[in-house]
């Protein structure tokens, strides 16, 4: 997904390649530069809080993009570490994940602070939609 969103050649990248650090891409959106951080999954959200490598970029992002592609933990729980005010939660499945009512409970009752559902989106411009979005709301 982060390849995708910074405009770079996703046929370069194997599909499933696991990120083993933490890096990021850089692309101008709107005259806006946003750094794109990939990086490498974590086991739960209590990595996060435990010293994991990419704590201070996520300290620093103003959006954090949760991607979910249907078969792993509950995007959610990302979410609610993170802070529902700032994340996107990205549909790396293409628009069938939107179906995906695993984790409808914890998503129906995880709002912003503004009452609104975390954005969800399965495509590039989707997520950059979602993305200006947050931003505005911040």
């Amino acid at each position: 997904m982060c390849c995708r969103l910074a405009n770079c050649a996703v046929d370069s990248y194997p599909a499933f390649q696991v990120t083993c650090s933490c890096s990021y891409l850089t692309v101008c959106v709107g005259g806006d530069e946003w750094h794109i951080w990939d990086t490498p999954g974590l086991v739960t959200p209590a990595a996060i809080l435990q010293g994991w490598a990419g704590h201070a970029c996520l300290d620093e992002a103003d959006v954090v993009l949760v991607c979910h592609d249907g078969r792993h933990a509950n995007p959610m729980e990302l979410v609610e570490a993170c802070g529902a005010d700032r994340c996107v939660i990205a549909l790396t499945k293409g628009s069938g994940a939107i179906f995906d009512i695993s984790y409808i409970g914890s998503y129906l009752t995880t709002t912003t602070r503004l009452g609104f559902s975390v954005p969800r989106a399965h495509s590039v411009a989707g997520i950059y939609t979602a993305i200006k979005a947050v931003l505005g709301a911040s």
